[in-house]
């Protein structure tokens, strides 16, 4: 068999063979591609869980203080509360304590004004009065 006395359909076979070879070397060269590119990725991949997992365990270390001290400042903030209503009652009874005494001091002097001036007013008209009387009639 010669080159020359091939018919069209085996050179047809022929050129179909090759072009299948070609395709399946591309396809090699695409798979061996994609393993290095997804080995690259495994090994990124492995550095950042290195990383990473340290990371949050320090994290989750940080969260666990910080709720133990958002608990301890909880309860110093109802302690606080506590102690402000106590010192809120504590501040309404002084202040009704003290309150009373002055209001009713305030209106005791308010009237021993009153009656005093009320006093000298009219003590005031009798001795006018009186000393017109004693002064005797005025010549016109």
């Amino acid at each position: 068999m010669t080159f020359l006395a091939l018919t069209g359909g085996e050179i047809a076979l022929i050129v179909l063979a090759a072009f299948w070879a070609l395709l399946v070397g591309f396809l090699c060269l695409v798979l061996l591609n994609t393993f290095r590119v997804l080995e690259a990725t495994r090994l990124t991949v492995d550095a950042m869980r290195e990383e990473t997992v340290p990371l949050l365990r320090e994290i989750k270390g940080s969260v666990e203080r910080t709720n133990g001290h958002l608990d301890r400042l909880g309860t110093v903030l109802d302690s606080v509360g506590g102690i402000v209503g106590r010192v809120e009652r504590f501040t309404g009874l002084i202040e009704k304590a003290a309150s009373s005494p002055i209001v009713k001091f305030l209106s005791v002097g308010a009237g021993v004004k009153k009656a005093a001036e009320s006093f000298g007013h009219k003590r005031g008209k009798k001795r006018s009065q009186g000393s017109s009387a004693a002064s005797g009639p005025t010549a016109p």
